[in-house]
């Protein structure tokens, strides 16, 4: 039996012990329970944080945003303190000290001409008078959910000063200090050496209303030099979840997060590998107008498995950057893939969430509200995990799919862009219906990209005949180009490609073969209306009010028919064809001969076939397609025929051209243009992303 001390020493330990057991919830669903709120964002109140985010994005001094990555690589944040943590603590700015003033007006530095200079540039860019005082309307902006890559940053091509034994010795001085607390940041020492400024280049300025709107290059070459070779390695060794110590020799070295103090040697071998490494990514710097920072047309990304969100589930945010990638891949000559296999280094875009310090990056997230993510050039994004990310057209909380697109433009060398509509803006716009790429983010990656390339099996405008509300039947036409497997929408008044395409041809066209076909034809008269598409040695007649291909037509006639039985005459497979209605001819085309079939007739006209060049002469000598077209289309909206042959396509002179110049040759072919400056986007994506379901 116990005794009584035993039995007292029981209970007293029994007592102890139901303190520290497991709470009993109330509820199933533990809504009983009270969770603590997510970090949040220190506000921006007085002069003091304003100055602080001023010089955090760049308007105080342009910041080397990509040395900023490199400096802390060495040092693995998984854990705020690992090792020894004396080793991890740094002298703090004066920025921190324990009588730092509340308001800036007890700070003579906040008045000086230097804080003035930086706040006019903000509300200039941010689109508020430049009066230089810290008003409600400027503190609201600064506020505002953000990205959290600087506005102004150095220029890295600019040309740097050799280190001379004095510099080198003070280098240790020379840091790059990070202050927690309000996540900001001064450079100083290395900065001084670039001192360009990447926003005074007029060559393409994507802040610069007049070169926006006009006059936009299409110079498209790639000159790479060869210390780029020499790095790529480097480029593509650096992940999200590690961190490493770059060696010399090009070789990656892993590290540990209590390293401590580095040496001065392995600060200037940091801060010189920084500068080289953004030098060789950065081949083709375009200074206010952004870089190319891939040479590559297909990127692989992946969403690293120990960065998913907290908040929604992991196929909606592959979903969300899948989408966000087929973006930027309908307005460029990018196309993206996921890739959940390769390793990691191999991958060109690594994504993840985080908080506070998150994945090994040097930066420190700042919690609910302001910062919501930010990106590097090596092709890190990394999305703040206490923000209230959520899916497209939510209603509420941060679109996710707007901040991703906003992220990758980053990755893909672009600036932030101070233009109302663009997704490059540096604030966070709230959500909105339909959200799509703007005008001035499609010329801004393609000026970096080149503009969408590539021959076309056809192109027409499909006619069809629509009923208003009030009974009356009205003919609307629309314009379409088709490649392969997919076909594109044109939308000729606003002059790009319909938002969400390319669409594979067996969700549009049914009926037709899902492969493409060679050639359309709209046999519009009086007393006919067909359709018809071409492919190989047959063709298949179209039902327009049913929206499929017939399987036999109101005359008996059974399809796939041979072209010899509907043409006689025409023998497949043909190049391309169209139906002219001045003179109710359809006009096959065929390596180098024109085939002109008289509909009304139903034979061929007299004297086909004839060479191409007798039929379509050139207004100037040599310049012709010479056969072989890939496409022939007349358009309603220009009321033109045009011939397209890879890149190219020349426009056939009409009557009114010919009224006008009579000496001009009938069914003369006008120089030669190029089909991506006349139809704007039409780009390809990646086959993975032609489908895209959670």
């Amino acid at each position: 039996m116990l005794t009584s001390i035993q039995l007292m020493i029981l209970l007293f330990w029994t007592s102890i012990c139901s303190v520290d057991a497991e709470k009993l919830f109330h509820n199933r669903d533990r809504s009983d329970v009270q969770t603590l709120n997510s970090h949040q964002a220190e506000v921006i109140t007085n002069k003091y944080t304003a100055e602080l985010f001023l010089s955090r994005y760049g308007f105080i001094t342009p910041v080397n945003w990509e040395e900023v990555q490199f400096e802390g690589s060495d040092t693995s944040f998984h854990n705020d303190f690992l090792g020894d943590p004396q080793d991890m603590i740094q002298e703090g700015t004066s920025h921190h000290s324990r009588d730092a003033p509340q308001d800036g007006d007890h700070d003579g530095r906040t008045e000086s001409r230097v804080f003035v200079s930086a706040l006019k540039e903000f509300q200039r860019v941010s689109g508020l008078p430049a009066t230089g005082v810290f008003d409600e309307a400027t503190k609201v902006a600064m506020n505002k959910p953000r990205c959290g890559v600087p506005d102004k940053e150095v220029d890295l091509d600019a040309p740097v000063a050799p280190e001379s034994s004095s510099t080198l010795e003070s280098s240790a001085g020379d840091t790059l200090n990070a202050t927690d607390g309000n996540n900001t940041f001064n450079i100083t020492g290395d900065t001084a050496s670039f001192t360009a400024n990447p926003f005074e280049d007029d060559i393409f300025n994507v802040n610069d209303t007049e070169s926006v709107l006009t006059g936009f290059s299409n110079d498209t070459g790639m000159n790479y030099t060869d210390d780029f070779n020499l790095y790529d390695g480097i480029l593509n060794s650096t992940s999200l979840n590690g961190s490493h110590n770059i060696n010399t020799d090009g070789r990656m070295a892993s590290t540990g997060a209590g390293n401590g103090r580095r040496s001065k040697a392995v600060r200037r071998r940091k801060r010189h590998l920084a500068a080289l490494v953004s030098k060789s990514r950065h081949r083709r710097d375009l200074s206010g107008s952004g870089y190319m920072a891939f040479s590559k047309r297909v990127l692989r990304w992946r969403l690293i498995g120990e960065g998913y969100s907290s908040q929604l589930s992991v196929e909606d945010q592959r979903y969300i950057f899948r989408l966000a990638f087929r973006m930027w891949s309908e307005v460029s000559p990018l196309e993206f893939v996921e890739d959940a296999r390769s390793p990691l280094e191999d991958i060109d875009i690594r994504l993840g969430f985080g908080t506070g310090r998150h994945l090994g990056c040097n930066q420190r997230f700042d919690g609910t509200g302001q910062e919501f993510a930010h990106a590097w050039f090596l092709g890190d994004i990394h999305f703040d995990d206490d923000e209230h990310f959520t899916a497209p057209n939510a209603g509420s909380g941060i679109s996710l799919l707007k901040v991703a697109v906003h992220e990758m433009g980053h990755v893909l060398g672009l600036p932030h862009i101070y233009r109302a509509g663009s997704i490059m803006q540096p604030s966070y716009l709230p959500q909105e219906s339909g959200f799509e790429m703007d005008w001035t983010d499609r010329k801004a990656i393609q000026h970096l990209y080149g503009g969408c390339k590539g021959r076309f099996n056809t192109a027409f405008d499909w006619i069809r005949k629509e009923k208003t509300p009030y009974g009356e039947v009205v003919i609307r036409f629309n314009t379409y180009f088709m490649r392969d497997g997919w076909y594109w929408l044109y939308e000729n008044r606003n002059n790009r490609t319909r938002f969400g395409d390319p669409v594979a041809l067996q969700a549009g066209w049914r009926g037709i073969p899902m492969d493409g076909v060679d050639a359309y034809v709209h046999v519009w008269s009086r007393k006919i209306d067909a359709v018809y598409f071409f492919k190989g040695a047959q063709f298949w007649r179209y039902d327009n009010e049913n929206d499929q291909a017939f399987r036999q037509d109101p005359e008996g006639h059974r399809y796939p028919r041979l072209i010899s039985e509907g043409f006689p005459g025409v023998f497949g497979p043909i190049d391309t064809a169209f139906y002219d209605r001045r003179d109710s001819r359809i006009y096959f085309f065929k390596n180098t001969l024109v085939y002109a079939f008289d509909v009304e007739a139903n034979s061929l006209a007299r004297g086909f076939p004839e060479n191409i060049r007798d039929v379509f002469p050139p207004v100037v000598s040599g310049d012709h397609p010479d056969g072989h077209i890939d496409a022939s289309y007349f358009s309603y909206t220009h009321n033109a025929v045009f011939l397209l042959k890879g890149s190219r396509f020349w426009q056939v002179l009409g009557s009114r051209d010919r009224w006008r110049r009579p000496f001009l040759p009938r069914n003369g072919l006008l120089p030669h243009k190029e089909v991506d400056r006349h139809w704007f986007d039409i780009c390809n994506v990646h086959p993975t992303a032609l489908k895209l379901t959670r």
